[in-house]
């Protein structure tokens, strides 16, 4: 049994989820990215024995998007998390994201990106490795997901002098063999690795842009996430 439940209900919301203490976005107005509206609503994220869910849907006249944070700072060790989402039915502007992020903006936020999108095209959604900011094409690694069902594992992990990201297709453990059989795609990242500030683990639903034209209910669920500290 996942356990979760709501530990503020003045202030920020909260939620227990993986051994972490998740905290919602809901920023007054439009904000990045996108720009969006933003719900901390128990419809819009909540925790049941499924795990962490997002949801982005239209509610009244607006469409909402949803964002979860850890409260504290994790930095550098490995990121392992699975999740149910079918990536292949996202109507062309819907993105999903697993990410670092540090609100100091030194080393462009320390942001390292799994995503999932086809980025407002008619085109094929795809996955993509990032390190901000992408100012050249070793700053990103694209790739074709080849989804075997609605599950799937990613890890990042980001040490000193690496980062590497690595999906897989099901809920697996990746150091079993069942989880290298079931590799999707990695990556390893040439460049120098910013360094972790107080940067924060996030997952997030949203709209590529802010448009609202062709959005449709979007459902993601976060299995199950484990974070593992990096130990020199």
């Amino acid at each position: 049994m996942i356990s979760g439940f709501t530990l503020s209900d003045q202030g920020p919301r909260e939620l227990f989820f993986g051994e972490q203490i998740w905290r919602i976005k809901s920023p007054r107005g439009r904000s990045a990215p996108g720009p969006n509206y933003w719900s901390n609503t128990p419809e819009s994220v909540w925790v049941d024995e499924q795990g962490m869910h997002l949801k982005l849907a239209r509610r009244e006249e607006r469409w909402y998007a949803s964002e979860v944070f850890t409260r504290f700072p994790l930095g550098y060790g490995t990121y392992t998390f699975t999740i149910d989402c079918d990536f292949s039915a996202f109507t062309p502007d819907v993105v999903a994201g697993f990410f670092t992020w540090d609100t100091r903006p030194e080393e462009h936020n320390r942001e390292l990106d799994i995503e999932f999108s086809a980025w407002g095209t008619d085109g094929t959604v795809t996955g993509q490795y990032v390190v901000q900011p992408v100012t050249g094409p070793d700053r990103i690694y694209r790739f074709d997901p080849m989804l075997e069902g609605s599950f799937t594992t990613h890890r990042i992990e980001w040490f000193p002098d690496e980062i590497s990201f690595t999906s897989y297709h099901g809920h697996v453990d990746p150091d079993s063999q069942t989880g290298q059989n079931s590799l999707m795609e990695t990556w390893i990242f040439p460049g120098t690795p910013p360094t972790e500030g107080t940067a924060r683990f996030r997952f997030n639903l949203w709209l590529f842009r802010g448009r609202t034209d062709r959005a449709e209910e979007t459902q993601l669920t976060v299995s199950s996430f484990r974070f593992d500290p990096w130990e020199p």
